[in-house]
């Protein structure tokens, strides 16, 4: 549960760094614990979960695969909370009700950071989660085949774009958790600086606080029903 806390300690912290990105390879637990931040935001009072986004190559979801549908997400669950931003955007929207389909750079600057402005006066962290970023690629080029080389630059553009909004001087404090596997198109942008970013990368963590984890997680789920765990002694646990 350290790194959870470790999470949450980087939310309350309002002078920390505005992007915390943990790096791991598949089945290190990186959707479990985006999963777990987002649903602890939720039950926090002086938090806000802004949105949350969860690319996937396995659903049948177009829309999880498509790097350019995060930013509009995101920005349209933020705008369902709060009317001052939803009001923000939509003048962003009259003026170029194209933006959804421009570059994703511009995509952050008109539908998140010049929206955000208009918080100026909000004093909670806004907290938004973009899970498995490396399972996230452009439209497919011919049928079903995913150009890779242009997905892998849109990504980059994507994490650019966020550690230039985390680096910038807007008032509030805006949020960034991003898991994704360590890929090179990922790992090559400045989001792996953590010199300006907060970075975990999960094949670190020391086995011993693993072991307590997964031990935790039973003892937990065993205590939940109490004639489960009356079967098994700490010893079986």
């Amino acid at each position: 549960m350290q790194i959870l806390s470790d999470i949450e300690d980087w939310i309350r912290n309002l002078e920390a760094q505005r992007i915390f990105w943990i790096a791991g390879m598949a089945g290190t637990g990186k959707t479990a614990i985006a999963q777990t931040v987002c649903s602890r935001v939720r039950e926090h009072t002086e938090v806000v979960l802004g949105g949350s986004f969860f690319c996937s190559r396995s659903t049948g979801s177009v829309a999880q695969r498509e790097v350019r549908c995060i930013v509009p997400t995101l920005a349209r669950l933020l705008a369902r909370q709060s009317a001052i931003f939803s009001e923000a955007l939509a003048a962003q929207l009259t003026r170029d009700p194209d933006i959804p389909n421009h570059r994703v750079s511009e995509q952050v600057r008109y539908l998140l950071y010049e929206p955000l402005l208009a918080l100026k006066d909000f004093h909670f962290p806004i907290v938004f989660v973009i899970d498995a970023l490396d399972e996230c690629g452009g439209q497919p080029s011919t049928g079903m085949v995913s150009n890779n080389t242009e997905s892998h630059r849109i990504v980059s553009e994507l994490l650019v774009a966020l550690v230039n909004l985390s680096r910038s001087t807007i008032s509030i404090s805006v949020k960034f958790l991003v898991t994704s596997r360590p890929e090179t198109h990922i790992r090559d942008t400045p989001i792996s600086d953590d010199t300006i970013n907060k970075v975990l990368h999960l094949h670190t963590v020391n086995k011993l606080q693993v072991t307590a984890d997964i031990h935790f997680y039973i003892f937990t789920r065993l205590s939940s029903n109490s004639k489960l765990r009356a079967r098994f002694t700490d010893d079986h646990l």
